[in-house]
This record gives structure tokens, sequence and C-alpha cells, in this order.
């Protein structure tokens, strides 16, 4: 059992994190032929997204696998950890798809993205965070604790290879084990992208999940009209060291099905800001890359609204926009300023 105690912020904060995976992320449950418009289509949302993030101060956080990290096949087969996740559903393990993996960035787009993450380590105040090595499942049958660090390990190792320390971890499907947030603060990290406190939004392994279709249903209409009242949220730390920092809104992407509702969407996610920025809370946001990867002028120009909203709240209530490892580091340091 992990305790945790709220952090009362002294001012109101907006988080953007991305989970940022290509098709490491999809390959136990999408077929590429299917998807492939969506992934490639990363290559222009990233630069697009980056674009505003620098344009509106927006420090964000990408949560990224470490699959992602290198240059060609041999370099990441050389990289592998000895000791992997033995799910119960064996599909649900990357490390059984390994096959289908092209000799580099330019002949695989879909499983290697160093020049991405260049992109994003050259615009000024981004973080380049975890989504752990293998996209790793900490709810799912089969795996423990043990092959859990040794993917942390194979992630940190892989982020050095660009120069950077990672800080900030955000768990594949949202799958948060507080089993595990020892071994998260023994590697290093220091927040985690917690769930929303609503039972729509409690974590699940992807058997439940695909069994959930009323649950999945009702998340859909969250994004439109409030059926789940989260309210006012705050940061917390655990008794492990690790600063939760729960997560507010899935930025749903553009369906032209579903166009007619777009202003209940952009609306739904503005009064959350101001409720937010109000309260002096903090409101995080979060979504993948390859969400953007289809429809991308009419993502980019939603985001671009919301981020309008959010630079009128800096204006009027002084709400900023930290990364996670910032706003971990803030919360530290008003804790020891505390303490004395």
């Amino acid at each position: 059992m992990t305790h945790s105690a709220a952090i009362n912020a002294s001012k109101p904060c907006f988080l953007v994190s991305l989970d940022f995976e290509l098709f490491w992320g999809l390959k136990d449950h999408v077929r590429l032929e299917d998807y492939s418009e969506n992934l490639l289509g990363v290559r222009k949302a990233i630069p697009g997204m980056l674009s505003l993030f620098r344009q509106y101060g927006v420090h964000a956080t990408w949560a990224t696998v470490g699959m992602l990290f290198y240059e060609n096949r041999d370099q990441l087969f050389d990289a592998l950890p000895s000791l992997k996740p033995a799910y119960v559903q064996s599909h649900l393990s990357n490390y059984s798809h390994l096959s289908d993996v092209g000799e580099n960035e330019d002949s695989d787009p879909f499983h290697f993205g160093a020049s991405l993450i260049r992109k994003i380590l050259d615009t000024p105040s981004q973080e380049l965070a975890t989504h752990t090595f293998s996209h790793y499942y900490c709810l799912e049958a089969g795996q423990t604790v043990e092959t859990f660090r040794a993917d942390l390990v194979a992630a940190v190792q892989a982020a050095k290879r660009f120069g950077v320390t990672l800080k900030s971890i955000v768990f594949p499907r949202n799958q948060s084990n507080p089993l595990y947030l020892r071994a998260c603060s023994d590697a290093g990290l220091v927040a985690y992208r917690g769930n929303a406190p609503h039972f729509l939004y409690r974590p699940n392994s992807s058997a439940k999940e695909k069994r959930s279709y009323i649950k999945r249903g009702l998340r859909l209409a969250d994004n439109y009209a409030p059926i789940a009242d989260i309210g006012p949220q705050s940061p917390s730390h655990n008794s492990e060291g690790m600063l939760d920092i729960p997560a507010s809104r899935f930025l749903r992407p553009y369906s032209r099905r579903l166009r007619r509702f777009e202003h209940l969407r952009l609306h739904r996610i503005q009064n959350e800001l101001e409720v937010a920025a109000r309260s002096r809370s903090l409101y995080h946001l979060w979504w993948h890359p390859h969400n953007f990867g289809i429809n991308t002028t009419e993502n980019l120009s939603f985001l671009e609204r919301i981020l309008e909203k959010v630079a009128a709240l800096r204006d009027t209530y002084g709400m900023t926009c930290p990364s996670m490892a910032e706003l971990a580091a803030e919360t530290i340091s008003h804790s020891a300023a505390g303490a004395k």
C-alpha cells in the first residue's frame, strides 16, 4: 500500500504529456497496414506540435518508448535486456515481434524514431521522459517487478545515448502499478502520470479493458458531456518518494464522423481549464503523437485553441506550463522550504 499526500500548488498549472511509441505501442492489437497512415503522419505532426509548444511556452513531457532511441536494428538488438517479461498472453510482448523490425529509420519509420527524438531535444524546454523500454505492461499476468526493473535499466541506458537523464515515467496503457514505484524511484525517476480519480479511468489489464464496453462508451461520451466530474486536482507524493501527477483528460483526436460535436469537445476542455485556474490546481492533458497522424491540420488547430485558452488563463490567473520533471522539482523545493 502506498500512501500519498496532496500538495497545494501556489499557482495553477497546465501540463502536457505525450505517449510517444510509434508501432511499439500498437503491435498487440492493430495491423500495421491498417494504421500506417497515422504512424507516417507522426513525422509531420510532431514538428507541428513542437512549433505550437514553442509559440505558447508549453514545456511538454515526451514519454518515449526506449526502443525508438536506436539508429538501426543491430544497435537495438544489442541493447535488449536479458530479462524479459513473460506475459501469459505472449502476443503482448514486443519481444515476440522483433522479426518485423527493419534495418533502420529510413527503411522502417514505424520502429525507429531517433530523428524525431532529436527534433524534440532541439526544441527549448521539452522533457524527454520514458514510456518504458519495451512498452511494458505492469498489470498483465506473467510479468514481475524483476522484469520491470530490467526494462527500466534498458530505458535509462537508451536515453543516455542522447545525453538525457530520465526523471519522469508514463506507464503504457496507463497501467500504473503502485507496487512498482520503488523500482521507478531506484532508477532515478521522480514523477509519474497517475490516473484520474474516477472509476471510468481506473487502470485495467488489457483483457478486462476489452470487456468494458459500457465503460469505454462512457469515456467516449465524457469527451463531449460532463459524465465524470473529476474536479480540481493536485500532485501528491507517495511513500516511495514519487510524485503522482494525475491525468485530467485524454485529448481525443478529431473525428470526421463526430465533427458536429467539436464545439462540445472544446467547451468541455476549456471549462475544465477554467476550473483548474480558478482553484489554483493542475490540468494534465495527454495524447499520442500518432493520434494527430491523420487529420493533422484539424488536430493542430484544435490544440491551438486550447493553448489560446491557456495563454488567457496565464494572463488572468498566472497559470504556468511546466513539464512533469519541472513540476516535481518545484514541489520538492517547496516541501524542503516548508520543512525548514
